[in-house]
């Protein structure tokens, strides 16, 4: 398959093992392709899980600050801008992971401005 490489090779290419890039394939950060039971990256994903690896190594990311940077960012990535991002999407205080990304208010609060475009 042009472009697409077996996840050993992208695995040993990167510097990390088979169950942490599938690992990142059952968060989403990363597709993957099976064809006669070999498992492949494309070139833009192996580009994806580096810049992943780089985020949890150097710069100590947790799970959650991951998907807001790759949610933010697009390529090509800046690992420059990671800080930015992370303080401008600062989450409110009480807010959970689901209610930041469907842009809701904490749970038990009515967002503003709800009543009144129910009311008006």
């Amino acid at each position: 398959m042009p472009g697409y490489q077996p996840i050993s090779v992208t695995a040993a290419e990167v510097l990390t093992d088979i169950e942490t890039l599938a690992d990142f394939s059952r968060k989403g950060w990363i597709k993957t392709v099976e064809k006669n039971g070999v498992v492949y990256l494309a070139a833009d994903q192996r580009y994806r899980a580096k810049f992943i690896l780089h985020l949890r190594a150097k710069k100590h990311l947790s799970d959650d600050q991951i998907d807001l940077i790759l949610s933010v960012q697009s390529p090509p990535y800046s690992a420059a801008r990671v800080d930015e991002i992370l303080r401008e999407q600062a989450p409110a205080p009480g807010r959970t992971k689901a209610e930041r990304q469907r842009g809701s208010a904490p749970s038990g609060q009515k967002q503003r401005g709800t009543e009144e475009l129910a009311l008006g």
